[in-house]
């Protein structure tokens, strides 16, 4: 899967992490405050299982189209700035969704 390299590459370029093994793919950016263009190319990953992303500089259509990866299992957002009806969006775009706290 080439594309998901190159997109993995890109990641890590912009601060990221991920594990890509026979057990689990996942793709961090809970500490990378990106913005739409450095993520606009997650959507494009095949495979991937969950997705961490910081959404503090993120539109709803990017962190959308994220949730719309096919196979993707569970999405974890932290900073968000979504509305009420914009999470419940994304919970009927089909992974789980998780917001978790930005306190330490």
């Amino acid at each position: 899967m080439k594309e998901n390299e190159e997109i993995l590459e890109h990641v890590e370029a912009i601060g990221g992490s991920y594990v890509w093994d026979a057990e689990i793919f996942a793709v961090t950016l809970l500490d990378v405050p990106a913005k739409d263009g450095d993520l606009t190319p997650l959507s494009h990953l095949r495979g991937v299982q969950q997705i961490a992303l910081n959404a503090s500089n993120l539109s709803f259509g990017v962190i959308e189209s994220i949730a719309r990866i096919p196979g993707l299992e569970s999405l974890v957002l932290c900073q968000h700035n979504l509305s009420s009806e914009e999470l419940v969006a994304l919970h009927l775009a089909g992974p789980e969704i998780e917001v978790v706290s930005n306190e330490a």
